[in-house]
Order: C-alpha cells, then structure tokens, then sequence
C-alpha cells in the first residue's frame, strides 16, 4: 500500500519547511557558531564593538546566539601565534582586522572562511575582488588614495607645509605617495618605525630632518605607536595627521579615513552570509565607499593653526 500523507500532515509539514532556518556550515545542531576577531589594536577596540552593532542588527547576540573570542597583539609573531590557536579551537569564521591580522590568519589556514575588515591591500590574500580565491573575502580600501587626500587637507590647513615626516611600519612601501606631495611643492621625509619601542627613536630622525608637518600611515602593524607619534608631533608643535581614531581625545589635527562603522556592519553582514552557507570564494571583495574627515580644534588652537573655512565645511565632524 503506498504512504500516504493527510492534509493536515502535509500542512504541518510545508510548516516546518518553512519556519526551519538554515543551518551553517558547520552542520552541527543548535550548535551556537563560534567567531575568531584577530586585531593588531591592543586594548579595548572600538571596531568590536561596531561589530557587535552589526551582529546584533542581523539578530546575532554575542554570549547567546553568537560567541565572538576577541584577542590583539601588535607583534607579528604574536598575531601568528593567536590565529593559530582560532584554527585549533576551530572556530567557524575568522575575522581579521588590518593587513597584518589578515596574513597572520591567512598563513594558519586555507580551510576555515576569513572575513577582512579591512585591509589595504587585498591583492595580497585574493585573486580579484569580483572573484576572490580560497578561503578569504570581505573588505578593502586603498589606503595610499586616503593618504593621499589627507597630504591635500593637510596643505590646505597649513599653507606652509614644506617637509612632510611619513611615519611607517617597517617594511612597508607607500612611495606612491611622493608623487602627490612633490604636486603640492612638499618634500617627503620618509621615517620608518618598528612600534613603540622605536617611536622616540623615529621621531628624532624627524625632527633632525626638520619635519614641519606628520603624516602617519597605520594599517594596523603600528598599533599604539600612532598614538605616540601624535604626542610627541603634538608636544613639538608639528601638525600631524593619520587615518585611525581610537577616541575623541586625539592629538592629531586632523583625519581622514573609512567610515569605521559601516565597515563593521558590512563585515558583519559577511559573517552572516557565510554562517548561512555561503563559500567565501563566492563572496566578492566590496571596497570601502563611506569616508569621515575630522578635524580637532583644540589641538589647531595649541598648534596656533587656523583651519579654513573650506576645510571646516567639508568635516563630517568638528571636536572642539
């Protein structure tokens, strides 16, 4: 005799279909996934938050329907060590905040989905953005065009910059960059660092070169050394600018950089796309499209600077 379904069987049934959600990858029942955020960022970090934000927008609740493990390290032998315990406790993303997180993670594994957010250069970790290869994808922003237009304000702000200081992480290269300052008239002085423990160190080099503006570029590698080079730039009266903020309290005169938030949210939105099935290779790389500029007028007052009209219009922001 065949089986036979009853109406209300079949109703009950479409029901279920229905109402059942997708279950991730990790094909595991009422098993709450599990997320590594890997960050050069020591300390409290606002991104994490913003990420947090995100989930929770998507209906994500970090301790409850989601488990987010959070470790930093400056160090890169550091930020290997920490991916690599993500891969032992087999955690069901990744995610990597800067350059350095997202190598440190790509060189622990090829299996498990690493979400960027974001790097600047993401042709080192995929094949193209539309078709991004392997286990990696999320978030770009091409860092030396941020750079760049923080060189201009900067030259707005302060006409008489001549001798612009670059302060960079060791081993990386954004002489793009001289190109855009030698347009301005401003010679480029280009300063490298190794983190905190050499910024003194760095900052004497500039000033014997006679720096009379900074430019710090931060991918994430120099970590709370930006904070003390705006220090110092700000105790030696030298205008500096720089593309993170970590707070409102900042010594720098200005920054530009991505909308921070909205990166968190997209990258939380990539978490949810692959906890829901998809493969990252199937997810293309998005650049970042919303920029902030800031500009702080009590650091302009003590630098005796005054920020022009032009500049003050298009802040998103104003700290006084």
């Amino acid at each position: 005799m065949p089986f036979l379904l009853s109406r209300r069987d079949l109703v009950t049934g479409a029901a279920v279909l229905i109402v059942c959600p997708q279950r991730s990858f990790s094909a595991e029942p009422d098993k709450i996934p599990n997320l590594g955020w890997l960050s050069s960022t020591p300390g409290p970090d606002p991104l994490l938050d913003a990420f947090r934000a995100g989930l929770r927008d998507l209906n994500y609740v970090d301790g409850h329907s989601i488990l987010i493990k959070a470790r930093s390290a400056q160090d890169n032998a550091d930020l290997r060590t920490l991916a690599r315990e993500f891969v032992r406790q087999r955690v069901d993303v990744l995610i990597a905040n800067g350059r350095a997180a997202t190598r440190a993670a790509q060189e622990a594994t090829s299996v498990i989905p690493i979400v960027m957010a974001p790097v600047d250069d993401p042709y080192e970790f995929v094949a193209s953005l539309s078709q991004p290869s392997g286990n990696i994808t999320g978030l770009a922003l091409q860092q030396t065009e941020i750079d760049a237009k923080q060189i201009e304000i900067l030259k707005d702000v302060v006409p008489s910059l001549s001798r612009l200081a670059i302060f960079y992480y060791y081993g990386e290269t954004y002489y793009a960059l001289e190109s855009v300052a030698h347009a301005l008239g401003i010679e480029v002085l280009w300063i490298e660092t190794k983190g905190i423990g050499k910024v003194d160190q760095s900052f004497a080099e500039a000033i014997a070169k006679k720096a009379n503006g900074i430019l710090i570029v931060d991918t994430g590698a120099l970590g709370s050394a930006c904070d003390m080079i705006a220090e110092r730039a700000l105790a030696h009266r030298i205008p500096a600018a720089g593309s993170w903020r970590r707070n409102n309290q900042t010594d720098l005169l200005l920054t530009y950089a991505a909308d921070d938030a909205h990166l968190q949210r997209r990258a939380a939105a990539y978490v949810d796309r692959i906890l829901r099935g998809a493969k990252p290779s199937d997810l293309p790389v998005e650049q970042a499209s919303q920029f902030e500029l800031i500009v702080i007028l009590n650091v302009a007052k003590k630098l005796g600077v005054t920020i022009p009209q032009s500049v003050l219009l298009r802040a998103n922001q104003i700290i006084d």
